[in-house]
């Protein structure tokens, strides 16, 4: 019964959300006209796409029990292992690979470390991020010798677009999509999201029933790394062709923020990250149209680009329950 009244609070929650961003994109081609309005939308969906990944990769690793803050890092040293690898292979496929391999081997040492060592995930999430921004910073100087940042050397290390109806699309935001459906049918439809979730409400239970919980906490959190990852990968190779000590810019709490709105349910926390992501788009052109040139003239365009950050303070408290998470979400499980 629970369930069933989580499923339907989460139902309309989706609804809401959905009405929302409808909204929005309705006044946006009322004022700018369809076409601007298209592109907006298109904006808003390569905003999307980092938060998404990282979001759903986050379900995926608090579904099993674990609480990574650590995201925001991940896709930190993701974002510049794959623009090294770029760089010194000319390859744009080879970058991917390279950090979703630093996205897996982050997430497994924080697994590992949260798991079998029992230790406390809050410090050890805050310590990659720490260590993400100094590593980065470092090797950004002695790589390139750049203080702060490395533009791409090339456009051909860069992930190729699609066009879709005449726009230029990035095919991540069609695996983002993908990705999500997924995982979402994976968690509801499939023994292994049935003893993730059993993982993460009640590990006491499920270890002695015979179900390995620090190889199933472990697995879920390393393809939640490797996500994070590709949200990373997909800033520095993709969107904006650039790896920088303050790339990701908050994208990973961010990240954290949807997948709470979303009681770790994956549709829900996408449709969260893309309210996010277009209303970052639409602080950007806020900044473009004439009336709001005075406006900017003090100070007004940190105005605009404090629009995604209030939404999501805003949603977070009309939205404050959230029954689906476990008490567990966090907690070092040992065994007895």
């Amino acid at each position: 019964m629970r369930e069933g009244k989580a499923a339907v609070t989460a139902g309309k929650e989706r609804l809401v959300i959905g009405l929302a961003i409808i909204a929005i994109l309705a006044v946006a081609g009322l004022i700018v006209g369809i076409a601007d309005s298209i592109h907006l939308f298109i904006l808003g969906l390569n905003a999307m796409v980092p938060i998404a990944l990282a979001a759903v990769g986050e379900v995926l690793t608090e579904r099993g029990g674990l609480f990574n803050i650590g995201v925001e890092g991940i896709m930190l040293l993701a974002s510049f292992g794959a623009v090294y690898a770029a760089e010194l292979s000319g390859s744009w496929f080879v970058g991917l690979l390279a950090g979703l391999s630093v996205g897996a081997l982050v997430s497994c040492v924080f697994a590992l470390i949260a798991t079998y060592g029992a230790g406390n995930q809050v410090v050890a999430g805050v310590g990659i991020n720490m260590l993400a921004l100094g590593l980065v910073a470092y090797f950004l100087l002695v790589a390139w010798g750049s203080p702060g940042f490395h533009l791409l050397s090339s456009y051909k290390i860069r992930i190729p677009k699609i066009t879709i109806s005449g726009y230029s699309v990035s095919w991540m935001i069609i695996v983002t999509l993908g990705i999500t459906v997924v995982v979402h049918f994976i968690l509801e439809n499939t023994r292994f999201g049935l003893r993730l979730k059993a993982a993460g409400y009640n590990p006491f239970v499920t270890d002695v029933s015979g179900i390995d919980v620090y190889k199933l906490r472990t697995g879920a959190c390393v393809i939640g790394g490797v996500l994070a990852g590709l949200g990373g990968v997909y800033m520095s190779l993709d969107w904006l062709g650039l790896s920088a000590s303050s790339l990701i810019q908050g994208r990973g709490f961010i990240a954290l923020a949807c997948v709470v709105f979303g009681g770790l349910d994956p549709i829900l926390t996408l449709e969260a990250a893309y309210l996010f992501g277009l209303l970052s788009a639409v602080g950007l052109w806020l900044q473009n149209i004439p009336w709001a040139a005075p406006l900017m003239l003090r100070g007004g365009s940190y105005l605009f680009l404090m629009l995604p950050y209030l939404a999501v303070l805003a949603v977070l408290v009309a939205f404050p329950r959230r029954q689906q998470l476990s008490k567990e979400i966090g907690m070092p499980y040992r065994r007895g």
